[in-house]
C-alpha cells in the first residue's frame, strides 16, 4: 500500500476524505501504520479491522477472515461497494483500488497492478467469495420480505452472468424455474448455456489447432 511522504503530509492530503468517506480514510491510515485509525476500525466493526490485519501479513487474521461469517463483515462490504472515491483511489493506492474492483466482480482488476503480492490476492479472493455470498443472501432476504421470492433466482442468475460464473447462473435460473417458470428465467438460463458453449467451442478450436501443429 502507498506510503505518503510522512504523517503530516498524509493528514493534509487526506483531510477532505476524513469528513466525506471516514471508512476509506481510516482504512488507508491504518494500512500506513496509524494505530488510532486501526482502533477506529475495530470500534466500527470486525470486517475492516480484520481486512487491514490480513493485508499487513498477519496469517492469523487471514485465517480468521476466511472463517468469519459474511454477515459479520458488513462494514467491509459496505466500504468496498461504495465506489464514490474510485477515481481518486486509483491514483492514491492502485493495489487497494484493484482489490475493490476484483471483489466487485472485475476478473481483470489485478492485471495492471505492479505490486501484485500473494497476500493481497489471497485476501481479495477470500473477501470476494464472502461478498458474493452476502449479496445473494441479501437479495433473497429482500425478495422474501417483498413477497417476490420467485424473482430472486433471476436476480442472482443475472449477477452470476455479469461475473461470468455461468454454471452458478444456470443453477440460479433453474431454481427460479422450479418456483415460477417465467420467460426471463428461461432466457437467462439459455444465455448461461450459450456462454458455456462458446467457451467449449473456443477450447475445442485451440486444442484442435495444437494437435494439427
Amino acid at each position: 500500500m502507498k506510503q505518503d511522504g510522512g504523517t503530516q503530509t498524509a493528514e493534509i492530503t487526506l483531510d477532505w476524505l476524513k469528513h466525506e468517506e471516514p471508512e476509506i480514510y481510516h482504512l488507508l491510515r491504518a494500512l500506513e501504520g496509524d494505530l488510532d485509525a486501526l482502533r477506529w476500525l475495530k470500534h466500527r466493526g470486525d470486517g475492516l479491522f480484520l481486512f487491514v490485519e490480513a493485508l499487513t501479513g498477519a496469517k492469523e487474521a487471514v485465517d480468521t477472515l476466511e472463517n468469519r461469517a459474511a454477515a459479520k463483515l458488513v462494514d467491509l462490504f459496505d466500504t468496498i461497494s461504495h465506489g464514490h472515491t474510485d477515481d481518486w483511489l486509483r491514483e492514491y493506492d492502485a493495489d487497494l483500488h484493484a482489490l475493490f474492483l476484483f471483489v466487485r466482480g472485475d476478473d481483470s482488476a489485478f492485471k495492471g497492478v505492479k505490486h501484485n503480492r500473494a497476500t493481497l490476492k489471497r485476501v481479495a479472493e477470500i473477501v470476494r467469495e464472502k461478498y458474493r455470498n452476502y449479496r445473494e443472501e441479501d437479495l433473497e432476504a429482500t425478495a422474501s420480505s417483498n413477497g417476490v421470492v420467485s424473482d430472486v433466482g433471476c436476480l442472482i442468475g443475472e449477477m452470476h452472468l455479469t461475473n461470468r460464473e455461468y454454471q452458478k447462473a444456470i443453477e440460479a435460473f433453474t431454481r427460479a424455474l422450479a418456483s415460477d417458470p417465467t420467460p426471463d428465467a428461461f432466457a437467462g438460463r439459455a444465455r448461461a448455456y450459450r456462454a458455456l458453449a462458446d467457451i467449449d467451442d473456443v477450447a475445442a478450436t485451440e486444442l484442435g489447432a495444437r494437435v494439427l501443429n
